[in-house]
């Protein structure tokens, strides 16, 4: 079955369906949790979480936020990161995940962000442009195998982007260090 699909900024009547969809896709609440608190944080950016929408209702979900990047003088960038992708159930494999993330990285690289990093499956991700962000010299604050960390670097990258990645409080809720914007 084909479905016409729009791509757009989420809505706040649309936030408790957003998190469904999350919940769902992955198993869980932990991911909707990390939504929800990126939206009540500062480094939120509501043009920056967009809803895959067919006949009228989101039936997936793309968050992009702040994080930071220390390199080894201490010095912080802001960066951002891919974090979490989700597609309804029902409506996987039709081509929404892909819209999502194109169209997030055509929105980041207008605003000059210089890089985005995602943690993710291998086999997906790269085809977006997504290198092992070790490639880089980026590196992630937990253990993971390095070809499951990613960064893709936009126009506005340059080489000093490099370090560990840091972040933010809505991010303990699926297990990760928190050192950014304490």
């Amino acid at each position: 079955m084909l479905y016409k699909m729009e791509i757009r900024p989420e809505r706040p009547e649309e936030y408790a369906r957003v998190e469904q969809i999350h919940t769902l896709a992955f198993g869980g609440p932990q991911e909707a949790l990390v939504v929800a608190l990126v939206r009540r944080s500062p480094f939120y950016r509501p043009e920056l979480s967009l809803v895959a929408v067919v006949e009228g209702e989101p039936v997936g979900h793309i968050l992009f936020s702040e994080v930071g990047l220390q390199d080894k003088t201490g010095m912080m960038r802001k960066v951002v990161v891919l974090a979490p992708l989700a597609v309804h159930p029902a409506f996987q494999n039709l081509g929404a995940g892909k819209h999502l993330v194109e169209a997030g990285l055509a929105r980041l690289e207008a605003l000059g962000a210089p890089l985005v990093l995602v943690r993710g499956h291998a086999h997906y991700y790269p085809r977006f442009g997504f290198v092992p962000s070790e490639q880089l010299g980026i590196r992630p604050p937990f253990a993971i195998a390095p070809h499951e960390y990613m960064a893709k670097p936009l126009s506005a990258y340059t080489p000093e982007c490099r370090g560990i990645v840091r972040y933010p409080a809505a991010f303990a809720e699926v297990g990760y260090p928190v050192e950014y914007g304490l």
